[in-house]
């Protein structure tokens, strides 16, 4: 009988926020916890994804006394202290060859690009093995993901869209694709509807990649603001040539790749955000003109950059130190655009744009927004009075709209030049 899960404060939850963090943040479990993490395990309360996830960032972190007694799931002691044997042992259902990868990850070995195309093949497919994808998530996240990972899972990703999202809309303005985080935002009003009418008017067709919320924020994200708005979204019975729209064209996740969708229930299990954050931003059914993408936290920003690059876009927008979980720009301290466009000889040449919002405000703010939970029938009511009077009663709303266009302005302006060159 399939376990039903939700986010929740249960011991492997828990369990999971304390050793599966990362290199620099993981903790001990204290005794207590691995008590009742380890009673939930035996009375099978635990779901498959999230066992592989505990056990992969317990294994990184190291193994302390007071987590012993986790030992207590296994046939034998030693499995716990034993990286291979903890993946052979959590990955019986999954086939030969991944557990074969999975104990490689487990015993910290990178993958080459093939390997990790192989391996992102079956994390998209129907086979059993929920537990080595929980373990797979977890260990890439702690470990950090390198290049050829990310560029072999993403292939495997992109050959999970669905057939009427392989043909591209037909001849016409450059396509730019803005791909707000799908996880979650609980700090701000999302700006992004209001974005892709500013670039539709700046000549440009607008598509927005939107999916349901695998969290860990579960305030709003794009999606549940689209569908505040009403919007339409994409079929393939539309005809794209002739259908009039206002904000651009709104692809839900669960249309253009089921498989991928699939994985949210599995990322709600494994709790902390893995791989697929990154890249199922970059997924690219229509061979966009452009991509933009936010990273917050610092590393990130020239991830994000070569794994667009990787994958081919021609012109490429990171915003970075902006809002949390979203495209939008900050309202008191500089938001860094590192953008980055394709040379005619297959090259990439990189440019930095550093975006001081006092430069453009007229009134610069004292305080940046403090929007605890914003709700996204509030969102979707606000873009409906900015779009029909060109301005609300919400000051940090409208100086968020005015920077964000601005940047984007001249990002793209720079790409633009670039390529015209």
């Amino acid at each position: 009988m399939a376990i039903i899960f939700h986010p929740t404060d249960s011991p492997i939850v828990r369990g999971i926020k304390t050793v599966g963090v990362g290199k620099k943040g993981s903790q001990p479990l204290a005794r207590d916890l691995a008590v009742e993490i380890l009673a939930d395990l035996k009375a099978g309360l635990v779901p498959a994804a999230a066992i592989g996830a505990f056990f992969a960032g317990l294994s990184f972190k190291g193994i302390e006394d007071d987590e012993k007694i986790l030992g207590e799931y296994f046939p034998s002691q030693e499995i716990l202290s034993n990286p291979v044997l903890l993946a052979r042992q959590l990955c019986q259902e999954a086939p030969p060859n991944i557990r074969k990868i999975c104990e490689q990850i487990m015993a910290g070995q990178t993958l080459d690009q093939e390997t990790a195309l192989i391996l992102g093949r079956f994390l998209f497919s129907d086979q059993p093995g929920d537990t080595a994808r929980g373990l797979i998530a977890c260990a890439l996240r702690v470990r950090y993901e390198t290049d050829d990972e990310y560029a072999g899972l993403l292939k495997a990703m992109q050959e999970t869209i669905a057939a009427p999202w392989r043909i591209a809309p037909g001849e016409g303005a450059p396509l730019i694709q803005l791909a707000e985080p799908f996880d979650g935002n609980d700090k701000s009003f999302l700006i992004t509807p209001v974005l892709g009418d500013f670039l539709i008017k700046q000549g440009y067709r607008v598509l927005h990649m939107v999916g349901r919320n695998s969290g860990p924020k579960f305030d709003m994200n794009l999606l549940d603001v689209a569908n505040g708005l009403d919007i339409e979204f994409l079929s393939p019975s539309m005809d794209l040539k002739k259908r009039p729209f206002a904000f651009g064209w709104f692809l839900r996740q669960q249309d253009l790749s089921q498989p991928i969708d699939r994985w949210v229930e599995i990322r709600r299990q494994t709790v902390k955000r893995p791989f697929l954050a990154t890249l199922e931003k970059f997924l690219n059914p229509w061979n966009a003109s452009v991509i933009a993408v936010s990273a917050f936290h610092p590393p990130y920003g020239e991830k994000m950059l070569t794994v667009a690059e990787r994958a081919g876009f021609p012109g490429i927008i990171v915003v970075r130190n902006g809002i949390e979980g979203s495209l939008a720009f900050s309202l008191k301290r500089e938001t860094r655009l590192l953008c980055s466009v394709r040379k005619n000889d297959g090259s990439y040449l990189r440019h930095e744009i550093v975006f001081q919002p006092d430069l453009y405000l007229s009134h610069p703010l004292e305080t940046e927004e403090k929007n605890e939970h914003p709700k996204a029938i509030d969102n979707a009511r606000l873009i409906k009075e900015y779009i029909a009077a060109g301005k609300t009663a919400n000051r940090h709303f409208d100086s968020r709209i005015q920077l964000t266009c601005e940047g984007f302005r001249q990002a793209l302006q720079w790409i633009k030049t670039q390529q015209s060159e």
